[in-house]
């Protein structure tokens, strides 16, 4: 398996699955929405997700929903590492995506392209299908 992890490009080994990604749709008055997926790391090697873009939307962020004192907060979080083998799932009331919408709206079966750039330095594109 290491011999195998060697002779192939990194990005090869940084290919993560990815199940259930959607978006939630909110009322047109309000500027963001949220983002949830399962992302699965096949690879015998820990992957990281640096960043995340997509033209659909101004910025996005990764956040973690935290209670303290009764009230939740987001707190943003740098990157996400799953290690080999692992899943890690956003979902509300935990790790989500914050998505600031840009100029063009989108709608309850849309389809957006969300590109995760991984720390290796490749990328890997996704399909978020907008719903209620």
């Amino acid at each position: 398996m290491l011999l195998l992890a060697l002779l192939l490009p990194a990005s090869a080994l940084a290919e993560l699955e990815i199940s259930d990604a959607r978006i939630i749709d909110l009322p047109p008055s309000v500027p963001v929405r949220a983002g949830y997926m399962t992302i699965r790391n096949p690879s015998p090697l820990a992957v990281s997700i640096d960043a995340i873009r997509s033209d659909a939307f101004a910025s996005v962020e990764i956040h973690h929903s935290v209670m303290q004192d009764g009230m939740v907060r987001m707190d943003p979080v740098d990157k996400l590492r799953i290690a080999p083998g692992a899943s890690l799932q956003l979902a509300p009331g935990g790790l989500h995506l914050m998505m600031m919408l840009a100029d063009e709206p989108i709608r309850p079966g849309d389809e957006v392209e969300i590109i995760l750039q991984l720390g290796d330095g490749s990328e890997q594109p996704l399909k978020m299908k907008v719903i209620k």
